[in-house]
């Protein structure tokens, strides 16, 4: 159930501050604002980077970006902000993405996810994607990341 209007568009640079809240809001180790103003100033064929945006407040209430290699596509970080999870808007961002994904050529998606993101691993399960690895201390606090793909 959606509890707002949302509204996906491209990232802009004004986005950084609240990008970066989202992003220390749920990762444990977590981007730098340098490295994701980097990001943000990327080319579109270099990188995807969306935003999702509550239309009333216009405040942004999650993102996902992944970057681009050849025909492939990896997804690096898709986050939420905490009074906005379980509505939606992660399933939104990454059906909005994996669609725009389809119509640039590209033809495999990849990501880590830490293992004991248990809401992660569902929704990425929900849209196809198969776990075909775990990848051992692959975050710096030592957890395992389960590597999964999906065909598009």
């Amino acid at each position: 159930m959606l509890k707002k209007n949302i509204k996906i568009r491209k990232v802009q640079i004004f986005d950084l501050d609240e990008i970066y809240e989202i992003e220390k809001e749920n990762f444990k180790v977590c981007w730098t604002k340098e490295f994701i103003q980097f990001n943000i100033q990327l080319f579109d064929h270099i990188r995807k980077f969306y935003v999702a945006t509550d239309a009333e407040t216009n405040k942004i209430v999650g993102y996902i970006i992944c970057w681009l290699s050849d025909k492939t596509a990896h997804i690096y970080n898709l986050a939420v902000k905490k009074e906005y999870q379980n509505c939606g808007i992660g399933s939104r961002l990454l059906e909005y993405l994996l669609e725009d994904l389809k119509k640039e050529g590209i033809k495999t998606v990849v990501l880590e996810v830490r293992k004991s993101n248990q809401k992660a691993i569902y929704l990425y399960k929900k849209f196809n994607f198969v776990e075909i690895d775990v990848l051992v201390k692959f975050y710096p606090d030592g957890e395992d990341a389960l590597y999964m793909i999906k065909d598009l």
